[in-house]
């Protein structure tokens, strides 16, 4: 057979790539049969037209990858192991379904919001909360702690780092926690996760056996539901109220052995844990032989006096794990979380956490390690505070302006978003449906509540807008808004 070779010297992919692609569909093809000798080198690249040295290259490729064999003496043949696919080349056969596990049936079931494309489907005004102020983040200075790494030779880019992160991270971490919320907690008690999702999907894994109960608030973190109810647990639930968790009415027949709160600042709805909340929930643990799981997901964003200490401080028998994150201060992409373990905890959770992740990547989190320890962070914390804090104001003053007593809302200014309560029997679907065709884009509240029958609420997030948009997206939605008169 006469073998003939394409060769376009416009194309950006190597000429032995080209050379090497076609031989190699050729074999899988049957044009060239198991057994048959390949054309001598200087021939094929006679009529090429290409350099002997760029078909040598591709019968390289070709002998490494096992599609050829070189006999000496005799010439390159296709290898007696080749067996031909005549549809080799064409599409993927999608039919097949692999037979998942229990575990991945559960993950396949459970109900995800739908992922947009934000690019093509951008509403004018989008209330999206949970965003960081990217405009304001001082990238110069991030870019100079990157370099600082990328520019010298030195040996912590060589290798791996800890299963339980960068210890000069680890250690600027805790004697921010110390100093500025009133944690617990040496170096050694910090473990770097990439995320909120990771903590809980470890914690859960050592803590939890299917059938255990969770106790949890209502609304709250919907991914902390999926990920417990993936692991087979029963989710005890309070709805919250102003104060947050309302520990006195735990059921006395409650067995829970983890308890996930946001005591600092509820989400989604607001509000704080008061200090008895808080010691009565201690105690509930100590009773009951459980663990909490303070979330302290947005606790530097106070906009009212400084920060509030957390809870674990008040921990006096090991049973709080605080979690914490850097997403909402410096921005989503960094995706680099900590937890703060007590004793008992620290290596179980470091040795699981080897098992499934070698850790963050060494240079992001040493550029962070900088970043807090020569103060950069606390300055730019402070930044934020006082930009997200008149977003609020302006948020919470159109609120009040174009939707009054329609709707109520948590006082507390804390955080990136606002969660509205209208009036029992207002369609929160249409709600989000009716403001989506004027242009908004608001957050219907049923996802994140656990009751049959839910409260109809809304959420707004406030970071990625400017003044004007909040106000203008306010009045759009006051708009559609039932007055409560009917």
């Amino acid at each position: 057979m006469t073998l003939r070779l394409s060769i376009d010297k416009q194309d950006p992919e190597p000429v032995y790539r080209q050379v090497y692609n076609q031989l190699r569909a050729a074999i899988l093809s049957g044009e060239l049969a198991p057994g048959s000798r390949l054309p001598p080198i200087r021939h094929l690249a006679r009529v090429a037209a290409v350099a002997r040295v760029t078909i040598a290259h591709a019968y390289e490729q070709l002998e490494a990858e096992g599609f050829v064999e070189s006999r000496a003496g005799s010439g390159t043949y296709v290898a007696s192991g080749v067996h031909p696919s005549p549809a080799a080349d064409a599409a993927i056969d999608r039919s097949f379904l692999p037979t998942l596990t229990e575990w991945g049936r559960d993950a396949l079931a459970l109900e995800r919001p739908a992922e947009r494309n934000y690019e093509a489907d951008r509403p004018e005004i989008d209330f999206g909360f949970g965003r960081s102020f990217a405009e304001r983040f001082p990238y110069d200075i991030w870019r100079r702690l990157l370099s600082r790494y990328l520019s010298t030779d030195d040996a912590m880019l060589s290798r791996y780092g800890s299963a339980a992160g960068f210890f000069p991270l680890r250690q600027a971490i805790a004697d921010y926690l110390v100093r500025a919320r009133g944690v617990r907690c040496r170096p050694d008690d910090v473990v770097i996760v990439s995320g909120a999702q990771q903590a809980l999907d470890i914690l859960a894994r050592l803590l939890l056996n299917p059938g255990d109960e969770v106790l949890v608030e209502t609304p709250g973190y919907r991914d902390a539901f999926a990920l417990f109810r993936l692991h087979r647990t029963r989710l005890i639930y309070l709805p919250v109220d102003g104060d947050g968790l309302p520990v006195d009415r735990i059921p006395s027949d409650c067995t829970a052995r983890l308890a996930f709160v946001t005591p600092t600042h509820q989400f989604p709805k607001g509000g704080t844990m008061p200090l008895s909340r808080r010691l009565a929930l201690l105690e509930w643990a100590k009773a009951g032989d459980a663990i909490i799981v303070e979330d302290d997901y947005d606790g530097d964003l106070r906009y009212d006096g400084g920060s509030l200490a957390a809870l674990q401080g008040l921990d006096r028998d090991g049973r709080v794990v605080y979690l914490g994150t850097f997403s909402k201060v410096l921005f989503p992409a960094l995706r680099l979380g900590y937890l703060v373990l007590p004793p008992s905890l620290n290596t179980p959770f470091v040795r699981a956490k080897s098992l499934v992740d070698r850790g963050a990547p060494t240079l992001t989190q040493a550029a962070v390690a900088d970043f807090l320890s020569e103060g950069h962070f606390e300055r730019h914390l402070r930044q934020l505070r006082r930009q997200y804090g008149e977003k609020r104001m302006i948020l919470v003053e159109a609120l009040n302006e174009y939707l009054g007593e329609r709707v109520s809302f948590s006082p507390v200014a804390a955080g990136l978003h606002i969660m509205l309560f209208a009036q029992s029997g207002v369609d929160e679907a249409e709600l989000v449906r009716e403001a989506a065709e004027r242009g908004v884009r608001v957050y219907a509240g049923a996802p994140y509540h656990l009751e049959a029958s839910p409260p109809p609420s809304i959420l707004l997030g406030f970071s990625g807008l400017n003044e004007s948009e909040i106000v203008e997206g306010v009045r759009r939605l006051a708009a559609v808004w039932p007055d409560g008169h009917g």
